[in-house]
């Protein structure tokens, strides 16, 4: 049985935010390590826009041989991956090693960005509890 036809829309809106969050997560952490590194370039996800995207319909793309000497790939290319954006240099950046990260943004992005995520999970969470009181006949 498909799950879609089991569940309504929302368990995958919710798994699509929550992976997305956990990409970011990622992202925010290794900008973090690198707030040391000459001229790295901080990156984000824009979680709200991929949201966005992914509740349009999806880019598939054929994949094409361009040269006979190039490994045969079948099926299509999904496309629906998150884009990972560099990040605005800041205005008035007082590093002049090239690095953009912002320690301060980034440490109040990465809270915002666990708060979110920790949403998601209790929406779906719910969402799970509220099935299986359906199954069980429990009220509550």
């Amino acid at each position: 049985m498909e799950s879609q036809g089991l569940f309504d829309k929302t368990f995958s809106v919710l798994e699509k935010s929550m992976n997305l969050r956990s990409q970011k997560h990622n992202l925010l952490v290794s900008n973090i390590a690198n707030m040391d590194t000459p001229n790295y370039k901080a990156f984000d996800i824009l979680v709200e826009e991929e949201m966005r995207k992914s509740l349009g319909e999806a880019k598939i793309t054929p994949l094409n041989r361009t040269q006979p000497a190039h490994i045969p790939l079948m099926g299509m290319a999904d496309l629906n991956g998150p884009e990972i954006k560099p990040v605005e240099s800041p205005r008035y950046n007082f590093r002049e090693d090239g690095n953009t990260m912002d320690i301060d943004k980034t440490m109040s992005g990465l809270s915002e960005n666990g708060l979110m995520y920790n949403a998601s999970a209790q929406m779906i969470s719910k969402k799970f509890q509220l099935l299986s009181n359906a199954i069980n006949g429990t009220v509550r």
